[in-house]
């Protein structure tokens, strides 16, 4: 019989950067409520991205299994980004603008988990380049909290 797993609310803060070519970094940061949901190595946390990341109308998931990440954004912008380090791997960026190609090269992921298993922090370092665009370095840094806390 397979355990069933009831999704449950928690809270992101979500801290991302972005740095162009040695620039000084552009920091953003999110805390919201979430859905987390599935157990062990095999997890996912689901937000509504808000008017300050640019992408309302976009749900984000984010899906951890074992030690691959991958990132999707459905609504106003569409994505698949994965995640595994030390890989490279090539994605489409879907935006009202139009689509842009992206390369993105894993530097590191790092997952703490709490203790049932279920990630509490994730970390992912990474590299994307967008052709006729150029290359940033960036991060995500996810912590997730449960919601009475």
């Amino acid at each position: 019989m397979t355990e069933q797993v009831i999704p449950e609310k928690v809270w992101l803060s979500i801290k991302g950067t972005v740095a162009h070519d040695g620039e000084e970094s552009d920091v953003m940061e999110l805390l919201t409520e979430g859905i987390r949901s599935g157990k062990a190595d095999s997890c996912s946390l689901a937000y509504d991205e808000s008017e300050i990341s640019g992408m309302e109308g976009t749900r984000t998931t984010v899906q951890v299994n074992g030690q691959k990440v991958s990132i999707i954004r459905l609504g106003s912008v569409n994505s698949l980004m994965e995640f595994e380090s030390g890989k490279r791997s090539v994605t489409m960026y879907s935006t009202p603008e139009g689509d842009i190609s992206m390369g993105i090269t894993t530097r590191g992921i790092d997952i703490d988990y709490d203790e049932s298993r279920r990630p509490s922090r994730v970390k992912v370092d990474y590299n994307i380049e967008m052709k006729g665009i150029g290359e940033t370095d960036n991060t995500i840094d996810i912590q997730v909290k449960d919601l009475k806390n």
